[in-house]
């Protein structure tokens, strides 16, 4: 049954020794802040999310937002549990498909918040979500990362001094680069994809093999908007061997440094 799968994964109390920390600053510009995480290495979760529409509006969108994703996985959603006969679909499917689920809903819930207050598709609060869910089966010491993302925060890995960008930013700056740079660039900071002002909505999905030695980097745009990959890259390499919160601290004040015109948050963690 597709229940006993589930309980043969790390979600409850299995740990996998996560090591994890995790800040967020208002940044130099803003009155408040809008941006919310999750650092939850029982379950194996950890999330960003950067919120919109103006104060209050963003930061409920970014917290209903991660509140309906970690209750929608921790509950492993029943419906998994009661199609479990009919369901035999790999690992990956499976929590692919949950992750999906979990985002659904929340859209779902800061949609309906939006049409409750009188308005039209693709207005109102919203919140760009990244993310990713650590797991192993039991007995094995192999680990996976299923990582999602909706708009522009990112996920990072940090491994033998090269920095690589998982998440895929739904910028319409990022759709000019891939269909060749035609026409003047517009705006990094104009997304496509968020949580909240549209119907519908798809995350993006990877799921990677866990290394030795690897440093996962969720961060919200206003630490990338701020440091290229070369300068984040710099400073992990060279606050390497401080603690994860010393090192999540260093990039904070740099982003702030070089101007801090947004909210900026960093969770780092090193399975």
């Amino acid at each position: 049954m597709l229940k006993n799968f589930f309980d043969k994964l790390i979600f409850k109390p299995d740990p996998i020794r996560l090591y994890s920390a995790g800040i967020t600053d208002v940044g130099q510009r803003r009155d408040h802040n809008e941006d919310n995480y999750l650092i939850d290495e029982k379950l194996g979760l950890f999330i960003v999310a950067d919120g919109m529409g103006g104060h209050e509006a963003g930061e409920v969108a970014s917290k209903l937002a991660i509140e309906t994703i970690f209750n929608h996985i921790k509950k492993l959603d029943n419906s998994y549990k009661q199609n479990s006969k009919r369901n035999r679909r790999n690992t990956t499917e499976v929590i692919n498909s949950l992750l999906q689920d979990a985002v659904e809903d929340a859209n779902n819930q800061t949609h309906c918040y939006n049409i409750a207050k009188g308005l039209s598709e693709g207005r109102g609060m919203g919140t760009t979500v990244t993310g990713f869910l650590i797991s192993a089966l039991k007995g094995s010491g192999d680990k996976k990362l299923y990582s999602f993302n909706v708009g522009d925060s990112r996920t990072y890995c940090f491994s033998q001094g090269k920095l690589t960008q998982l998440s895929t930013d739904h910028s319409h700056y990022q759709l000019w680069v891939e269909t060749g740079k035609e026409g003047p660039p517009p705006k990094n900071n104009i997304i496509y994809k968020a949580i909240g002002p549209w119907r519908r909505i798809v995350a993006e999905q990877h799921t990677i093999a866990v290394k030795a030695n690897e440093l996962f980097l969720l961060c919200s745009d206003g630490l990338c908007d701020m440091l290229s990959d070369k300068e984040i890259r710099h400073i992990l390499r060279n606050n390497r061997k401080n603690t994860l919160k010393e090192m999540a601290q260093a990039l904070i004040d740099a982003a702030n440094e070089a101007g801090g015109k947004d909210n900026i948050t960093v969770v780092l963690v090193k399975p």
